[in-house]
């Protein structure tokens, strides 16, 4: 497994000195009060209804993903019979990635010599056996995926506690995963989920029949959630609150009425076994079936995100970058990689630039002939989508932290933490250079 590729500090200039950390701007530059609308989009576009893919494309689209691209994976047949040969060089490689750096701990402390021993005997290696058989299980209440089986952070910067290095992903209520291995408190489980794998705690999840699993998961009949967040709740009258569900996400579908859908969730009997649980969902919150892949929807599940607050590696529950194009086109079927590398190497390339190339003309014209809502714009640890050209200047929707302004010889800091509206050329007086400036790719999911 390769460490995630999240929306990290330096994906907006954040390099070299920086003396001073100050708020963002409430307004950015070039951005119009009314870019903060998805109407403002949808009425220039000039097919904002067309269908991009049916849902016979949009399979077909997914399936090139994880067969030919092998971006994502079938949990069933990968692992059919898992070689944990393999999983021991993950582990091994792993603890590799955190032996020589500095890191700190929650309280500012740095990190103690005994700190990776411990969690290498909890990660209870020696239990690794070749040709184990997987179990399958369902997540039960949002986990959080870890490289190490510890809810203890590791943090490059002391103080910094938005930073987890340890936080990998996050895995709603209703993902199926794949379990391979158990930690040596048995608090810990390693899984395989289609989008990323890690350690998650073990009473998040229940293990169930592969077969019963698998027909939860390919469920044909579904409710797929279109709020950032949708609520859960275990009674008629929506008053006993369980958990939320993120975007793009689908539960089974049992029934509906004018206020609510009725939907399947996993749950534990007192056995400790699985067993299907009704829950309730306020029905503006979801829809059933998939949305149409049109530029109007994406531009309006785009813009249900805007100003949402970031979380590196779905640190409690947000999302970062490549999470949140991944929710937001998830609503129309497509399974896009989690991580912002492996979506940029997905749907048709329109045009690629060498990552030092600074010609801002070359990029603005290949621009011209992107599409908004339906073409992703990769950076180097970054990622956004691209919402159109506004007289000559092209501006994009995207999770971000923040960006880097030079002032004399200071280097200032602007704190976002959230979804914005930015145009591409934010980030120009930075020792790094602007968002356009690195762009390396665009790409037209089609």
């Amino acid at each position: 497994m390769k460490k995630i590729f999240l929306c990290v500090l330096m994906s907006l200039g954040f390099v070299g000195t920086v003396l001073s950390d100050e708020p963002a701007p409430s307004q950015l530059p070039h951005v119009k009060p009314a870019m903060l609308s998805a109407g403002y989009w949808i009425a220039r576009h000039a097919s904002a209804d067309k269908l991009v893919m049916d849902a016979k494309q949009i399979e077909n689209f997914n399936d090139n993903i994880k067969t030919n691209l092998g971006l994502t994976k079938d949990i069933y047949s990968l692992v059919a019979h898992f070689q944990t040969e393999s999983l021991s060089d993950v582990f091994k490689k792993n603890m590799a990635d955190y032996l020589d750096k500095e890191f700190f701990l929650a309280d500012g402390t740095q990190r103690d010599a005994n700190y990776l021993d411990n969690i290498k005997k909890n990660m209870h290696l020696n239990a690794v056996v070749f040709g184990v058989e997987p179990r399958y299980a369902l997540v039960t209440n949002f986990a959080n995926q870890r490289f190490f089986p510890t809810k203890e952070g590791l943090y490059a910067k002391r103080g910094d506690l938005d930073f987890d290095e340890l936080q990998n992903s996050g895995l709603d209520i209703g993902t199926a995963v794949a379990v391979v291995h158990e930690s040596l408190d048995k608090k810990w489980v390693y899984v395989l989920s289609s989008l990323s794998d890690g350690w998650v705690e073990a009473d998040k999840l229940v293990i169930g029949d592969m077969q019963q699993i698998k027909n939860y998961e390919q469920m044909k009949d579904f409710v797929v959630i279109t709020s950032p967040r949708a609520d859960l709740f275990l009674d008629a009258s929506m008053t006993i609150y369980y958990e939320f569900v993120r975007m793009g996400n689908k539960l089974p579908f049992l029934d509906d009425n004018a206020q609510q859908w009725v939907v399947q969730i996993p749950g534990r009997s007192k056995e400790g076994q699985l067993q299907m649980v009704k829950a309730y969902i306020p029905k503006a919150q979801a829809h059933r079936g998939y949305l149409p892949y049109t530029a109007r929807t994406i531009y309006n599940q785009a813009f249900l995100m805007l100003d949402k607050p970031y979380g590196w590696g779905d640190m409690n529950g947000q999302q970062d970058c490549s999470r949140f194009l991944q929710m937001v086109f998830a609503t129309v079927g497509i399974e896009l990689p989690r991580d912002s590398k492996n979506q940029a190497q997905v749907g048709v390339e329109l045009a690629s630039f060498d990552e030092t190339m600074g010609d801002n003309k070359t990029k603005l014209n290949a621009l011209q002939t992107a599409q908004g809502a339906l073409t992703l714009l990769p950076l180097k640890g970054h990622i956004m989508l691209y919402l159109g050209m506004v007289d000559g200047i092209p501006f994009a929707i995207h999770e971000t932290s923040g960006f880097t302004k030079t002032q004399g010889e200071r280097q200032i800091k602007y704190t976002l933490n959230k979804v914005t509206v930015s145009d591409l050329f934010l980030g120009e007086k930075s020792n790094k250079g602007s968002l356009l400036r690195r762009l390396i790719k665009i790409i037209e999911l089609r």
